[in-house]
């Protein structure tokens, strides 16, 4: 029985050890290059496939050569294993997508790698390019001979245009800034204007308008326009920009996402995606920089009063009440509208002798600045208050122009023999007291210890005081935490983040009520991808599905919460770019779900 037992034994090793050595059994090493099909469109992308047979090792991807025609992103990598009658194959792979710039006929050149000292090279492809999908499906079959790359590319159909209102100004002259960005026949999202050089001017926000469709040069184009306003700060030929702005371009991969195929032994998933159909480009489009002439202001009859205000401007100025009895305040009122730089202008400063000014209380609401201020006319012999003047430089005539207010009359009269003498400061001390014997230092310096041991027996001076150092503790902790918005740009974005996608929330009811349903899922996708850029000190149009998940996860995010953002983002890239239909009650859904999602996310992403 020992002897049988041994004998099974060595069969059976021997039989391992001929199925191992096949299995051992070196496969020939090949690499090939493969694409999805022949013939693309420029709004789809043509995915390139790197394939090696015969590789147990781990691989780096492979650096593509510069491809005429295309711009290239790497996906990742792809492996199987079959082992079929005894027989090993293994494949490793590396995808590409190659996103087309420009319609013609063009060829991927051989690409090599090297394995353990020995070089493979792959075969040329050639590729065309068509404008539309339809004309790319109607070629098959079709031969197109000596057709070479035409002008018609991407950048023909995603346009910069950046206007200036004109090209010669003066020293701080308001000059209106319009950017447009163009797109013609391609489906764009995260859509970001970016920073721009811009030295020597400053640069108010730009407010963007909503999508609009205009016909230019017999083109129909979709456009977003930025508006701002610029201001030269010193004189010569100042070069602004050039102004970029950055997107993703969607384009059709014609195929399923390779990545979310099931490699399980028992075959592959039944459940596709339509997502994995479509892919994002980044793509950015400049303009070309703009000169803007800057003068200085003429010296020869510049105003006394000139403080370098520029614009159209009219000047107002009242004064009440007209009646008043010596000491009593009068309300001075000066308010100054118009167009122009409200940045640079400052408002007349009341100074006249024979009465008491305070500091003026300024306020500048959009084309208009204000001051009031407190006048305490100190004697009954003031019969006016005099003449105000505003000077200002008007760039379209090319000078100065003064606009004068009053003199005011007023009437002002003695007080009372009997009552205290009024004026801001006196207070507690008659005219009577300071009439008796107006040098006496002893008297004063009584009046003075009076005031203060009623001052310092006061409760209300004590709380006053207190409320003084607390208003310039919280002056300082505000100081600080401006200076940290100005100087930590990253910390600046993420403290805004929830505050700006409340309120581009705030809008979604509005597209619900009026059945806008690709505008109610644009900004459900816009907002949250704002929101996840903020945190993250990103370009929210650089930002692929793919990196924010994995971003997420990296977070060690929650796996509900990564599928929830997943699915928000992709419900509304269907909606918008595949004409998915979603009615009242699901878009409500969505809107819920995607507000619990930045309220978890804003508790999670510190």
């Amino acid at each position: 029985m020992i002897g049988i037992d041994i004998m099974k034994k060595f069969i059976l090793c021997f039989f391992i050890l001929m199925a191992t050595s096949g299995i051992l059994r070196a496969e020939p090493i090949t690499f090939e290059a493969t694409v999805n099909s022949p013939r693309v469109s420029l709004d789809e992308a043509l995915q390139l496939t790197l394939t090696f047979t015969g590789i147990n090792q781990n691989l780096d991807p492979i650096s593509l050569p510069t491809l005429d025609g295309f711009s290239a992103k790497y996906l990742g990598p792809s492996t199987s294993i079959s082992i079929v009658n005894g027989d090993y194959h293994s494949e490793r792979s590396f995808i590409y997508n190659l996103f087309p710039n420009k319609v013609g006929r063009f060829q991927i050149p051989p690409i090599s790698a090297t394995i353990a000292g020995q070089t493979y090279t792959t075969k040329p492809i050639d590729v065309e390019v068509f404008e539309s999908s339809t004309q790319a499906q109607a070629s098959n079959g079709a031969s197109h001979v000596n057709q070479g790359p035409t002008t018609e590319s991407l950048k023909d159909k995603i346009k910069i245009m950046v206007y200036l209102e004109k090209r010669e100004a003066f020293l701080n002259e308001r000059v209106g800034l319009d950017i447009k960005l163009l797109v013609n026949n391609v489906s764009m999202r995260d859509i970001q204007l970016t920073q721009f050089e811009a030295p020597g001017f400053i640069v108010d926000p730009f407010q963007a308008s909503q999508p609009y469709e205009q016909v230019v040069d017999g083109i129909k184009y979709d456009i977003i326009e930025y508006k701002s306003f610029i201001y030269p700060s010193h004189p010569g030929d100042l070069v602004l920009g050039p102004v970029q702005i950055q997107g993703n371009v969607i384009y059709k991969t014609g195929q399923e996402n390779p990545f979310n195929q099931d490699n399980s032994l028992f075959g592959s998933n039944g459940f596709s995606n339509f997502f994995d159909s479509y892919a994002t480009r980044p793509v950015t489009v400049t303009s070309q920089p703009l000169t803007l002439h800057v003068a200085s202001l003429p010296q020869g009859n510049r105003p006394k009063d000139f403080s370098g205000s520029i614009g159209q401007f009219d000047f107002q100025a009242n004064v009440s009440p007209l009646q008043v009895k010596a000491g009593d305040p009068l309300t001075l009122k000066m308010a100054i509208t118009g167009s122009g730089n409200f940045k640079s202008l400052k408002m007349p400063v009341f100074r006249a002798p024979g009465f008491k000014s305070y500091g003026p209380q300024i306020k500048d609401v959009g084309g208009e600045k204000t001051a009031d201020t407190v006048i305490i006319p100190m004697s009954a012999s003031i019969k006016e208050v005099p003449i105000l003047s505003f000077s200002y430089f008007d760039p379209s005539i090319k000078d100065y122009k003064t606009i004068t207010q009053g003199p005011f009359p007023i009437q002002v009269t003695a007080p009372n023999p009997d009552q205290d003498f009024k004026a801001v400061g006196f207070s507690d001390v008659s005219r009577e007291t300071l009439g008796a014997n107006p040098f006496s230092f002893g008297k004063m310096l009584n009046n003075v210890r009076h005031i203060l041991k009623k001052l310092f027996s006061s409760i209300w001076f004590w709380a006053g005081l207190l409320l003084i150092f607390a208003a310039g503790i919280s002056n300082y902790l505000w100081r600080r935490f401006q200076d940290r918005l100005v100087h930590d740009p990253a910390y600046a974005r993420r403290l805004k983040a929830l505050r700006e996608a409340t309120q581009g929330l705030g809008q979604a009811e509005g597209y619900i009520s009026n059945a806008k349903t690709k505008d109610f899922y644009g900004l459900l996708s816009k907002v949250l991808r704002d929101y996840l850029a903020n945190k993250w000190h990103q370009s929210s149009a650089a930002l692929s599905m793919e990196e924010i998940l994995s971003h997420l996860k990296t977070a060690k995010l929650d796996e509900t919460h990564i599928a929830q953002v997943k699915t928000i983002l992709e419900e509304a890239d269907l909606v918008c770019f595949a004409g998915l239909d979603r009615d009242a009650g699901q878009m409500r859904k969505d809107l819920s779900q995607t507000q619990d999602i930045i309220a978890h996310l804003e508790k999670f992403l510190r």
